[in-house]
């Protein structure tokens, strides 16, 4: 223990005598350090921990499957088949989202909101910390006007009221009794700010409240949950929901022919696509901490050269190899354990940046943060990079020859440091071109992605969605949004005022079958409900015939709007105008086109558009609806206050949502290719600055040993620019080996992001070549100083120089 703190006092020593040298290695390695360690504490807390219900890893989302394609969602009536008949759940619970018009005094607020059965709660085993969960006998009509509130529903809109439970509040305009709330973090269902029962005890289709929900087979809206029983394995439970879905096929051919059930792990099913970002960003940000280890082995290894002297001196006194390889390398980890205090300060600082940029899928883990996994992730990546960038120089230090270093006048054989620092270089440059590369093709995918036609004009305009209870009559639904959009369209600023059930981009969907007329072939489109200026709000151009008018709502027929996708796929090389759509929907009604539209890119912008088809608000029932509002100012969000005026004097318990112009919607839609692009093109920006840096330092120590070398050249008759040249070629050799083996590399990883591209491949030619320019561009800059300094060198003085 005596001979580890003499080595800890003696690295101390070492380390104060350069302070230039520390703190230029310190940095560089909190750099490194820092980024990594940030990356981590966000892949931790999404990827590696553990969601915190009790067994989490047993919870999993359960759905139907059509052709073997999970559906994501179930039919009330399947749902209570499987949950009867199944042997393999421990529990089984079905929701819904239901956005809700909370309304206490003048703060109407709208509310992510989830329709359950009581099971929900004991299922994912986590209770209340104020009064209790839903209970079987809340599902009974009349008794279902009750409210389980979130943590932060409770803290934000009801101050922490401690007397909560008991009290009533207004839900959609109806008086319902919180009978509880629960703990922090907890939204399982991926709503969850409160939660109601159904009085079926299914949760009702947003669409008919008021029809009795189990009598729906062929109605996909449930969310269901399950909790598998200890010790059933996934395979068992797979077996035998597969045969209760063949049971069930049998049993009900008109809805459940190639109808099946799949179940995916509840940490998966939260973390969805996340996952290959995270990876992606932490291999990027090791590349980083790589590249700034090798540029610290660059530092100890010429610091070792001038070491060598004073080693020497301590073999001759009986030092032994093993005893001066442990002290070098005591300095090497002392050095890294400093660096990875300071990187720690940074991901500390780092971190909430982090979230910022971020993605909602990464936004909603309220717990990251520096824990004491990151804390010990820290340590161990600080201990592991001093032993990497200081072993081999401390193997290479610890071999001195005595008799050749402590000759008058003699520096010792540096030709294997100087092969090792040039290995280190290429390596860099290497790696460094990997990361640009990889930041290269994601930048020029955005780029197109952002070039696409979303299929509408996203300027000046403003959006936000109101809602109304799913239970209120159709026909008070209408006169609510025509009073609305009428005062809407009164404001001056307002040109142009549309409603529709699902906004572009915004997320949801909904489809329904049908056949065309005179052919038995079913197709499928997706649907939405607008009013008639819903399209010349949007500016959604109308292809052919009218849009609707206000002669439809008396109309004995209903009509329909369709996209050009579905007129070519449904009637190609025929004029749709006029044509019938025959058993629409599960109510099996008949629609008439009386227009087609331009496609609009509804899911994303990297997805072709889907065939779509709407319905006249009137003619069909949604209660919550997106308003667009056409600005004639180039501030669309000024139209606010006016805009929350018109809706309240209409009904003061709805309020705006949502709000947001439509070019903040496509920003939002991005955001997890905008996050993965920008932190990778940081990273590849700092590894080219560390390659260049790390090229720089041995170039101009090359030069420092070459100094009599380039004077006796030039004595001999050498020029300037001869001894520029010379410089030169030889650090661009290494820039060009390290671009080669990059290149090489980059054609295999590559791939590992081809699943976020869009629009180019993973092996983009004019990337490639472009990126190894631009650092080929940077590498001649850096090699260019110490060449330049090279070539003023005076040949008497370096002569005079030993």
């Amino acid at each position: 223990m005596s001979g580890v703190l003499q080595d800890l006092r003696y690295a101390v020593r070492q380390l104060r005598k350069r302070p230039g040298f520390t703190a230029v290695a310190v940095l560089t390695l909190a750099l490194g350090i820092g980024a990594t360690t940030a990356v981590f504490s966000v892949v931790d807390e999404v990827l590696l921990h553990p969601l915190p219900y009790p067994e989490s890893g047993r919870i999993v989302s359960v759905s139907e499957t059509y052709e073997g394609v999970p559906t994501l969602d179930a039919s009330p009536a399947n749902y209570l088949d499987l949950a009867s008949q199944n042997q393999v759940f421990a529990y089984m619970a079905a929701s819904r989202a239901w956005q809700v018009s909370l309304s206490e005094g003048d703060r109407p607020e709208r509310i992510k909101g989830t329709m359950a059965t009581p099971s929900l709660f004991p299922l994912f085993g986590v209770s209340p910390i104020l009064g209790r969960g839903l209970e079987a006998s809340d599902a009974q009509p009349g008794n279902d006007h009750v409210v389980v509130i979130g943590y932060g529903l409770w803290q934000r809109y009801f101050a922490a009221d401690r007397a909560m439970v008991g009290r009533n509040i207004r839900l959609n305009s109806e008086e319902y009794t919180v009978v509880g709330v629960m703990p922090p973090n907890y939204s399982p269902d991926d709503y969850g700010e409160l939660w109601v029962p159904s009085p079926w005890g299914v949760p009702t289709h947003p669409l008919a409240p008021d029809k009795d929900p189990r009598q729906f087979r062929d109605r996909n809206y449930l969310d269901v949950w399950a909790r598998l029983k200890p010790g059933v394995t996934s395979e068992e439970a797979r077996v035998q929901l597969d045969t209760i879905a063949r049971r069930l096929e049998k049993e009900y051919p008109d809805s459940n022919a190639k109808v099946g059930v799949s179940f995916l792990p509840l940490h998966d099913y939260v973390v969805g696509d996340i996952r290959p970002v995270l990876l992606v960003l932490l291999a990027a940000v090791v590349v980083v901490l790589l590249i700034c280890c090798a540029n610290v082995a660059n530092l100890l290894s010429a610091r070792a050269a001038s070491r060598a002297r004073e080693i020497s001196i301590r073999t001759t006194l009986g030092a032994s190899r093993r005893r001066l390889l442990r002290q070098l390398l005591t300095e090497s980890v002392l050095l890294a354990l400093v660096g990875g205090v300071l990187g720690l300060l940074l991901a500390v600082v780092a971190v909430p940046s982090l979230l910022a940029l971020s993605p909602p899928e990464i936004r909603e883990f309220k717990q990251i943060g520096i824990n004491r996994e990151v804390l010990a992730f820290s340590f161990l990546a600080s201990v592991v990079c001093g032993v990497m960038f200081g072993l081999l120089p401390a193997l290479q230090g610890s071999q001195s020859n005595p008799g050749e270093c402590l000759k008058e006048g003699e520096r010792g054989s540096t030709a294997n440091r100087g092969r090792t620092r040039s290995a280190l270089v290429i390596a860099e440059v290497g790696l460094s071109l990997v990361l640009l590369v990889g930041s290269g093709l994601l930048v020029k995918s955005f780029a197109r992605l952002m070039e696409v036609n979303p299929g509408f004009d996203p300027d000046h305009l403003l959006t936000f969605s109101l809602g109304l209870p799913s239970s209120a009559d159709p026909a008070h639904q209408l006169a609510f949004y025509e009073q609305v959009l009428g005062g809407l369209q009164a404001l001056p600023a307002a040109k142009s005022v549309g409603a529709v059930s699902r906004l572009p981009l915004s997320g949801g969907n909904s489809s329904r079958s049908f056949n065309a007329s005179g052919s038995a072939d079913e197709y499928t489109a997706d649907v939405r409900v607008s009013t008639s200026d819903y399209f010349r709000a949007m500016g959604i151009p109308l292809l052919k015939g009218r849009s609707f008018s206000e002669s439809d709502l008396g109309s004995s027929i209903n009509v329909a709007i369709i996209n050009d996708a579905l007129a070519h796929n449904v009637f190609p090389g025929q004029d749709p105008i006029g044509k019938l759509l025959t058993n629409f929907g599960p109510d099996h009604v008949t629609l008439q086109i009386v227009g087609v539209v331009g496609n609009v890119r509804h899911v994303g912008l990297d997805t072709v558009p889907r065939a779509e088809l709407y319905q006249m608000l009137g003619q069909a029932q949604w209660p919550s609806m997106y308003v667009a509002i056409r600005s004639a100012t180039s501030d669309a969000l000024s139209l606010t206050s006016a805009a929350q005026n018109v809706v309240w004097s209409v009904n003061k318990d709805v309020p705006l949502a949502n709000l947001r112009t439509m070019q903040e919607v496509i920003a939002n839609s991005v955001e997890r290719r905008r996050f993965s692009m920008l932190l990778l093109t940081i990273f590849a920006a700092v590894a080219m600055l560390l390659a260049a840096i790390g090229l720089y330092g041995v170039m101009s120590y090359s030069v420092a040993q070459r100094t009599r070398e380039i004077g006796i050249r030039m004595a001999l008759g050498a020029r300037r620019p001869d001894v520029l040249a010379l410089v030169v070629k030889q650090g661009m050799t290494l820039v060009f080996l390290g671009i080669a083996g990059g290149f090489l590399l980059a054609l295999g990883m590559t791939r590992l992001i081809s699943g976020m591209l869009f629009g180019i491949t993973s092996t983009d030619p004019l990337t490639f070549v472009g990126v190894a320019a631009l650092l080929a561009s940077v590498a001649l800059l850096a090699n260019y100083l110490p060449a330049r300094r090279a070539s003023k060198v005076d040949p008497m003085m370096a002569l005079r120089y030993e």
